[in-house]
C-alpha cells in the first residue's frame, strides 16, 4: 500500500510498504480524509520530535473493516497521572500524539487502538470531519479563557483553529468578533462562521484575544489588541520565543495563556461544530500533490480555507 514518509527536512516519499496487522486492542482504519494544517507543514519544515522516517498525519478518518465511519482521537497519556485521570492527557509528561511519536494518516491504511476512535455520524461530510481535530483545539482554547457572551473577542490567523474559535464566538452570543487574516478566502469563510470584522489589522482592544498562528509578529499583535485587564491566549507554534515588555503586561493587568491541543470530550464535541463548515472549503489533493502544497504554505500561499488528503485519490 501507499504511505508518504516524511524521510528527513523538507523531503518526503511515497513509498510502497506493507499493509499493517492489528493486533489486540487495535483496528484497521481505511484512511478516507487527513487534515493538512499547522502542525503538517511545520513538521516538514522541522521534523523536530518527531522519529524519521514518519508518516505525519494526526487529524484524520476514515472506515474499519465493518464499514463503521470513525474519526481518530490521536492522543494518548501514560493513563495514570492527575492529568489522565481528568482528561488532561496533552499535560500527562508521557503524552503522545498519533502521527508525531508514532505514525499517522498519510496512509491508505492505519493501525488504531480501539479507544481512540470516535464514531461518526452519517450527515458529516469527510471534508468536513478534517476540521474536527482543529476544532478541538478550538475547543480546549475558548473553554481555558473562559470566554463569555459579554466579552470582545479577536481572532488572529483564520486558518482551521481561526475559524473553530469564530464559530464558537458567534455560538455563544458574542457580538463583536474580529479577525486578522490576509487570505480573501479564509476571511470570507470567517464571516460565513459569524465574523464581524475581517481585515489584516485590528482596529480596537479586545477582553480576548486569540493568536492561532504563533509567529512573533502575531503573538505582538495579539498582545497589543488586548485590553487592560484582558486575556490573550497563543496556540501556533511558528515562533518558539518571544520577547515580552513584562512591566506593561504589570501595569495592564494583561493574562498570556497557553492553550495545548485538547480532551476526548472537547474532541467528540468538535464533531458537532465540524458541521458548521462547508465542505467546498476544503481543496482534496493526492498523495503526490501534498509537498507542493506544504512548500505553498512555508512561502505563505493560504489561499486555501482547507487542504485534505485524499488516499484515494490518483
Amino acid at each position: 500500500m501507499n504511505a508518504l514518509m516524511l524521510e528527513g527536512e523538507k523531503y518526503l516519499a511515497l513509498r510502497d510498504i506493507e499493509e499493517p496487522s492489528a493486533c489486540s486492542g487495535s483496528e484497521i482504519i481505511s484512511v478516507a480524509a487527513v487534515s493538512i494544517g499547522g502542525s503538517e507543514y511545520l513538521g516538514f519544515s522541522n521534523p523536530g520530535i518527531r522519529c524519521l522516517p514518519n508518516i505525519m498525519g494526526h487529524g484524520f478518518s476514515g472506515t474499519t473493516a465493518s464499514g463503521k465511519r470513525v474519526a481518530v482521537y490521536p492522543l494518548s497519556g501514560c493513563g495514570n497521572c492527575c492529568y489522565c485521570i481528568t482528561d488532561q492527557q496533552q499535560l500527562c509528561d508521557e503524552w503522545s500524539l498519533i502521527g508525531v511519536q508514532s505514525d499517522g494518516g498519510f496512509t491508505q491504511k492505519a493501525v488504531v487502538p480501539k479507544k481512540q476512535l470516535v464514531k461518526l455520524p452519517d450527515d458529516i461530510s469527510w471534508e468536513q470531519s478534517v476540521f474536527i481535530e482543529p476544532f478541538a483545539n478550538s475547543i480546549n482554547a475558548w473553554e481555558t479563557s473562559a470566554a463569555a457572551s459579554k466579552n470582545t473577542i479577536a481572532v488572529v490567523g483564520a486558518g482551521s483553529l481561526g475559524l473553530g474559535l469564530v464559530a464558537l464566538a458567534q455560538a455563544s452570543g458574542c457580538t463583536v468578533i474580529h479577525v486578522s487574516e490576509l487570505s480573501t478566502a479564509r476571511k470570507k469563510a470567517s464571516r460565513s462562521l459569524g465574523a464581524t470584522h475581517t481585515e489584516s489589522v485590528l482596529p480596537e482592544t479586545y477582553d480576548i484575544v486569540f493568536d492561532t498562528v504563533g509567529s512573533t509578529e502575531t503573538r505582538e499583535q495579539a498582545i497589543q489588541a488586548t485590553s487592560k485587564g484582558g486575556t490573550c491566549v497563543f496556540l501556533g507554534f511558528a515562533s518558539a520565543e518571544l520577547n515580552v515588555n513584562v512591566s506593561e503586561l504589570i501595569r495592564h493587568q494583561k493574562k498570556l495563556i497557553g492553550s495545548f491541543v485538547y480532551s476526548k470530550r472537547q474532541f467528540t464535541d468538535a464533531i458537532e461544530l465540524a458541521k458548521t463548515c462547508d465542505s467546498g472549503w476544503v481543496k482534496n489533493i493526492s498523495f503526490k500533490e501534498v509537498e507542493g502544497i506544504l512548500k505553498g504554505f512555508l512561502q505563505g500561499d493560504f489561499s486555501h480555507v482547507k487542504v485534505a488528503l485524499r488516499p484515494e485519490f490518483s
